[in-house]
């Protein structure tokens, strides 16, 4: 939990901007708001496998070869520098848009769910009604 609190504030920007896009599609159609929620968390799926690919990828020109000198000493000078690496922070910038991303679209659904009851609901006394 208190992970977060010690992560930089450049960490923050992309599910800041989530939330602060997500707000003004509130005055825009319902069908951009359920765009938006819809494709949220998979775009921010896509930040973490981009992450991965990231951090997964050799960094010595060497390794892109097939021979990394050194053979398993290497793999735990790479495994121990992993913290240094921009596939970590790129995965992590990822991990705080899904997070964020799925919040935002929870709410959404559930209030286009309750609009849409009561719209129902609405056009049903409407329809009930004596003229």
């Amino acid at each position: 939990m208190f992970f977060f609190f010690d992560l930089p504030w450049w960490c923050w920007v992309l599910p800041e901007l989530l939330v602060v896009a997500w707000m003004g599609l509130w005055w825009a159609s319902r069908r951009a708001r359920l765009w938006f929620a819809g494709l949220t968390p998979p775009g921010a799926f896509a930040v973490i496998v981009l992450g991965l690919i990231e951090l997964l990828r050799p960094s010595q020109p060497s390794c892109l070869e097939g021979y990394c000198p050194g053979g398993p000493g290497d793999l735990s000078a790479r495994i121990a520098s992993l913290d240094d690496g921009p596939g970590t922070v790129i995965m992590v910038i990822g991990l705080l848009a899904l997070i964020v991303g799925c919040t935002l679209t929870i709410i959404t659904f559930v209030v286009e769910t309750t609009l849409m009851v009561r719209r129902s609901e609405r056009a049903e006394r409407a329809a009930q009604a004596p003229n």
